[in-house]
């Protein structure tokens, strides 16, 4: 039987319970002067909604909003409980009601906040998680610039603005959207039209370098990414045409993959010459030279963090071990270096997700992970997520390859195209690896999981590194 064909209640309930998280929900209304509760009298509860772990956590509340208590929200931001709040494991999402029916869904109430004391509440989670809130919504308020999606009405704003963007195309905002990421400084919406949807995406910290990225590239090559119909500079944010909502994950035709793989040859191949004006944008400098600079420090970090390891398995890298990889790290740099493939645009995170099949054509999306550097890498990275997908098709694997190295040949000696994709696997770990920030962020590295994680990228680099002598060694023999 289809997942298709199940309601929501009877897919939620296959879902084991270690796979779900329970979200307690902050639903406001009326400017947040009222919280919807569960309950006709104190103490009250707040109503929460189940989310499986690999769904977005926005558009999952939206969704079972709409359906269990039949109110159009919007989700404002994930709720971190001060230090001083009574201690909860309870996950909490703040929500914005928008259009909800005079009257209070059965079994709930609208209750005024300022007439809410303390003993309101069966949880004294849940009243701090109130007064959390309500700061919060005064600071963004007051501060609407900084952290312009934590405050109610935000939404109202948007669409006024995207209405005025789109009026000089005749195209008219219909005022159904559907949510897909919430929090203070970012958004991700699709907005339906009279005629084809629109997207407005918007970045916090880490990432307000992709608008302008996004800008470029769409200056640069149109034909490889959406539309940019407009850009909102005060909320980093961006309003694109809709071109598919198929991602390359939920095609089942599996020559998808390698058209995707060629469409990517043919835009790297069209972005040679241009690194500067794609440095300028904010592209990460994955240069060898740059990759080449930072190898030492790297190894050096990861020499502390092997040490600081407390658990035995699996066991530390050693000093001298660490020192080895540099070394041969370094060595294959070299090597790819006397291979003059020119540096090109490249992606750390390009996966099937960012990848949008429509009609023979493949589209390419969010940007903010975008490189100058060896191409060859990026092809990499969708080669490890064909594998995890097909990992028993290796002909396929090999056509994907083929699609994508046949555009390089016509640029570049087939030889060379070879050998730097042979070297590919290793060094596109290495690239990930030193391009990812926190690695130099000694705060970011005492926290345990960031800690774990790149002894693991660690861990890998020397495994993909023996599997690179493993080939050579039995191209020898």
């Amino acid at each position: 039987m289809s997942t298709n064909s199940l309601d929501r209640t009877t897919v939620s309930a296959l879902v084991p319970e270690a796979l779900k998280d329970i979200h307690r929900l902050l639903v406001l209304r009326n400017d947040a002067a009222e919280l919807l509760v569960a309950g006709v009298a104190p103490p009250f509860m707040l109503i929460d909604v189940e989310v499986p772990k690999w769904e977005r956590v926005a558009q999952t509340i939206s969704k079972a909003m709409k359906e269990q208590y039949e109110i159009e929200s919007i989700c404002l931001f994930p709720l971190t409980l001060s230090p001083e709040a009574p201690i909860s494991q309870t996950q909490y999402h703040v929500l914005d009601a928008r259009g909800a029916p005079p009257g209070a869904p059965r079994g709930t109430r609208w209750a005024a906040i300022n007439a809410l004391p303390l003993n309101s509440f069966a949880n004294e989670a849940d009243f701090a998680a109130l007064c959390d809130t309500t700061r919060k919504i005064r600071e963004f308020r007051s501060d609407a610039a900084a952290e312009p999606f934590g405050k109610p009405g935000w939404i109202d704003e948007l669409l006024l603005w995207a209405q005025h963007e789109l009026d000089p195309y005749g195209v008219r905002l219909t005022g159904k959207f559907r949510q897909l990421n919430a929090g203070p400084t970012f958004a991700l919406l699709r907005l339906e039209t009279n005629g084809h949807a629109v997207w407005f995406k918007a970045v916090g910290k880490p990432n307000l370098g992709e608008l302008r990225i996004s800008q470029t590239l769409f200056e640069l090559f149109p034909e490889f990414v959406p539309k940019l119909i407009a850009a909102h500079a005060t909320w980093q944010g961006w309003l694109t045409t809709e071109v598919s909502e198929t991602t390359l994950d939920e095609v089942a035709e599996t020559g998808a993959w390698k058209l995707a793989a060629q469409t990517l040859a043919q835009l790297q191949v069209k972005s040679i010459g241009v690194s500067n004006q794609l440095l300028d944008a904010g592209c990460r400098d994955l240069r060898i030279s740059s990759i080449l600079a930072m190898i030492g420090p790297f190894v050096e970090s990861m020499s502390d963090l092997m040490n600081r390891q407390e658990k035995s398995l699996p066991r530390p890298l050693r000093e001298k071990e660490l020192h080895t990889l540099g070394e041969q790290i370094k060595e294959t740099l070299l090597e790819l270096a006397e291979l003059n493939v020119p540096d090109a645009l490249g992606h750390l995170d390009f996966n099937p997700g960012n990848i949008l099949c429509l009609s023979g054509r493949c589209i390419f999306i969010d940007w903010a992970e975008a490189y100058v550097g060896p191409p060859f890498l990026t092809f990499e990275y969708l080669r490890a997520y064909l594998l995890r997908q097909h990992p028993q098709d290796r002909v396929l694997t090999t056509d994907v390859a083929e699609a994508y190295g046949m555009t390089w040949c016509t640029r570049h000696s087939p030889l060379a195209v070879a050998a730097a994709l042979n070297l590919a696997p290793v060094l596109a770990v290495v690239a990930y690896a030193v391009g990812i920030d926190a690695w130099r962020n000694a705060i970011s590295l005492h926290e345990p999981a960031t800690a774990g994680y790149f002894r693991s990228l660690t861990r890998r680099i020397q495994s993909e590194m023996r599997q690179l002598h493993a080939r050579r060694q039995l191209c020898c023999e």
